[in-house]
């Protein structure tokens, strides 16, 4: 008995053992072919699948390190860089002698490290080439002879200029692994560099051949045929590209942009046909060839394709809008109209049908923005879909027109719940709110901006301007300099900054703001030109002509820097030297009308008043709608004595151009100084008719009906300015004028009051409310 116990002791302990062993055994087989069919899956390019059947194989084994190996690969794959580094970084907390996971991982610095460089940041960059040296000295220690590890020692060997030794290192990597891609693309380009063409070409031909997934290699070999001027081999690879991924629509895309750029323009539109025919039901397809054919060809062919096609899929609604887009592009207003009258007809409540009213509702506010049509278009819209954006934004638009800031806040918040990062809605928003002197919630809501899109500079530039507008040039300031910690080179940004400085008559500060230009785009004149200005204000001449000679031995037909020289010298009074530089100007840009304005405002410093109208003359010949030219003209035929000369000029040009966009205005002007007040009243009023937003003329008016002793008259025109441009310092302090000569003091007191609520600093508004208090008011507030 007590043997047969111990037997069976021993025969339940061998029957758990076994089922233990058998248990782990099944666990590891299971993890094992969910990673082996998620290889399948990724060789495959079923970059889902293979992501589930790695995530199946983590569940079993959530520290196993191929597992997150491979899922960093189909995280890279699928251009989810993050999610790829993750894995690759915990696949080797688990495995640190995982080589290819670390090359993975050095490589993916290396991409930061570039990036970094490109926005300039040193230090960042410093850093990211620390850690691949890092990665590259662990894999070394482990595996000295790894070809992803000496690729990349080669590519920074050749970032740093030393390609003798990096080229016998990329052969070394080829030799032994003839289809690795990044060695491959890096050594045929320092081929190329040391002009061995046939070098390169046969390094990526036997690379594409080596390399399961060759495209890229293949696109760089076309690269190399193009750089190297053999278009037709170029042609060849990228046909082939196309002939191996017949499904591929970016690679006929690719196909057809090369031959546009050789203008081989039938060719690539027989390119884009046979993508059509490879997917007659990809709208996509039969846009981009009429996308191409508008921009090589003509819109009138792009639309009668457009016009084929559309009756070859009469269904399509997308083809019948992008004909609308064309015929507002190509000025066919009609057409357009008429095109979307008939998707309103046949489409109606379906979403073309209600995109077509939309699009309807802008040609009409295009034309007319009181047209009685829009509001019920975007009615039926909205009526159908309250949340449509399209429309509601354009129902914002016209309310904001209408002087309805709180309808329009209501729509641009309605858009900005679907959109809430759209920088142009939250622009919109914040210029309704200051509309409704809300300043803080148009400041809340560009801030709010700001933290969707720290890098857009709109919204600082916004932010910006609402303190400018108030005299508080200090935080304004602050908002350019708060963009330009992130991102130290913005143009935008920078000259905004150089207008402030300018302001506030800083020039040391101005002048490093032109270096800053100058070190972001050093290639560029402007941030040169600028700096030259800045000295050239500072009565600084020498240092502004060093500047700009050093310009001209770059460029010797630089217009700015000659233009810009000939002022410094004609500040000096140097005008001789100064015409000869414009002169070169002529030359260089004869069909220009600026060499001629600037002769022409040279010569009347020497006083030279003949020749100096001769060239205002050709300068108008060249321009004929400049205000400037035309202005500098008819002043200098008045200060001559010709009143009557420069009128007959202003009627013929008003005879052959009735909408001219200046000459009503300087008839005005001429009439004024003849003293005919009822003329250049009438005048003054047809350019209103023209250019109805302009301030200076609403002044312009008012001071004809002041001269005509019509004070309630003068009133109207700056109130008629007013209405357009409610917060205009200029028509203000005009219209608080008049009120004092009518002796309604208390009128003007108010208006100054709200000159200096808009801006503290206005010296006029400042001085005449001191006045008019001192004169007009005795309680103590008021003498405070």
């Amino acid at each position: 008995m007590r043997t047969s116990k111990g037997l069976l002791q021993k025969l339940l302990i061998l029957v758990i053992t076994v089922g233990l062993l058998s248990a782990c055994g099944g666990k590891e087989e299971r993890k094992a072919q969910y990673l082996e069919k998620g290889k399948v899956y990724l060789a495959e390019k079923n970059y889902d699948k293979a992501g589930v059947e790695f995530k199946n194989a983590l569940q079993i084994d959530p520290k196993d390190a191929m597992g997150y190996f491979f899922m960093g690969q189909v995280e890279e794959k699928q251009k989810n860089w993050a999610k790829a580094f993750a894995n690759y970084k915990k696949a080797l907390v688990y495995d640190p002698d995982m080589v290819e996971a670390r090359v993975h991982m050095a490589n993916f610095h290396l991409a930061q490290a570039s990036a970094l460089k490109v926005r300039k940041d040193a230090t960042g960059a410093a850093n990211a080439m620390g850690l691949v040296q890092e990665q590259i000295k662990e894999i070394r220690a482990r595996d000295p002879e790894n070809a992803g590890m000496l690729a990349l020692e080669a590519t920074l060997w050749a970032s740093d200029g030393d390609i003798d030794r990096a080229i016998p290192q990329l052969e070394k990597v080829i030799d032994r692994e003839p289809g690795m891609q990044s060695a491959a693309v890096l050594l045929s380009g320092l081929y190329d560099q040391q002009d061995r063409a046939d070098d390169a070409e046969t390094v990526l031909i036997n690379a594409a051949k080596a390399n399961p997934e060759p495209i890229v290699l293949q696109q760089r070999l076309a690269i190399h045929y193009m750089g190297n001027e053999e278009p037709d081999k170029a042609e060849a690879v990228l046909r082939q590209i196309v002939e191996e991924n017949p499904d591929k629509l970016d690679y006929r895309i690719s196909l057809a942009s090369f031959l546009t750029q050789a203008d081989q323009i039938d060719k690539a539109e027989q390119v884009m046909d046979e993508a059509i025919a490879a997917d007659p039901k990809d709208a996509r397809r039969y846009l981009l060839l009429t996308e191409l054919l508008a921009s090589r060809k003509s819109k009138d062919a792009a639309i009668e394709k457009l016009k084929q096609f559309i009756q070859q899929q009469p269904d399509m609604t997308e083809l019948q809008l992008s004909l609308v887009k064309l015929y507002i592009a190509n000025g066919q207003k009609d057409e357009a109209k008429q095109a979307l009258q008939g998707l309103i007809d046949t489409q109606d409540a379906e979403p073309a049908g209600l995109s077509a009213r939309v699009m309807l509702a802008q040609v009409l506010v295009s034309e007319n923005i009181e047209d009685d049509r829009v509001p019920v278009l975007l009615k039926k819209v909205l009526d159908e879909n309250p949340r449509d954006n399209a429309a509601l934004l354009l129902k914002g638009r016209l309310a904001a027109n209408n002087k309805d800031y709180i309808e329009a806040i209501n729509d641009f918040r309605s858009v900005l719940k679907d959109q809430p990062d759209n920088v142009d809605v939250l622009q919109l928003l914040a210029a309704a709110h200051l509309a409704n002197k809300e300043k803080g919630l148009a400041l809340d809501t560009l801030r709010r901006g700001i933290e969707s899109n720290p890098g857009d500079p709109r919204m600082y530039l916004s932010i910006a301007q609402i303190f400018t507008r108030d005299g508080d040039i200090d935080n304004a300031l602050e908002q350019l300099d708060a963009l330009l910690r992130i991102d130290k080179y913005n143009e935008s940004v920078l000259k905004a900054k150089l207008g402030l400085l300018a302001r506030k008559g800083d020039a040391v500060g101005m002048e490093a703001v032109t270096k800053l230009m100058q070190e972001g785009a050093p290639d560029k004149e402007s941030g040169f030109i600028r700096e030259a200005r800045v000295h050239l204000a500072q009565k600084k001449y020498k240092e502004a002509l060093d500047i700009l000679d050093k310009l001209l031995e770059k460029n010797p037909k630089s217009v700015a820097a000659l233009l810009t020289r000939s002022e410094v010298l004609a500040a000096q009074k140097k005008y001789a030297e100064a015409i000869s530089l414009v002169d070169q100007v002529q030359k260089i840009i004869p069909d220009s009308a600026e060499g001629y304005y600037r002769k022409g405002l040279l010569l009347v410093e020497q006083n030279n008043m003949t020749a100096a109208i001769g060239q205002y003359e050709t300068a108008l010949e060249k321009a004929p709608d400049s205000v400037e030219v035309l202005t500098a003209l008819v002043n200098l035929e008045m200060k001559q004595g010709q009143a009557d000369k420069a009128e007959q000029r202003l009627k013929a040009i008003l005879k052959k151009n009735p909408g001219h966009k200046s000459a009503n205005s300087i008839l005005g002007v001429v009439y004024l100084s003849k003293k005919d007040f009822t003329r250049a009243e009438a005048a003054f009023e047809k350019q209103l008719e023209i250019t109805p937003g302009n301030p200076a003329i609403y002044a312009q008016l008012a001071q004809a009906r002041r001269a005509n002793n019509n004070l309630a008259g003068a009133v109207q025109a700056y109130q008629d300015g007013l209405k357009q441009l409610p917060d205009n310092i200029r028509l203000m302090i005009g219209l608080a004028g008049i009120r004092e000569q009518q002796q309604n003091f208390e009128a003007a007191i108010t208006i100054y009051e709200k000159v200096l609520e808009k801006q503290p600093d206005n010296a006029i508004g400042t001085n005449n409310l001191v006045a008019l208090l001192a004169d007009h008011r005795a309680d103590e507030a008021s003498l405070a």
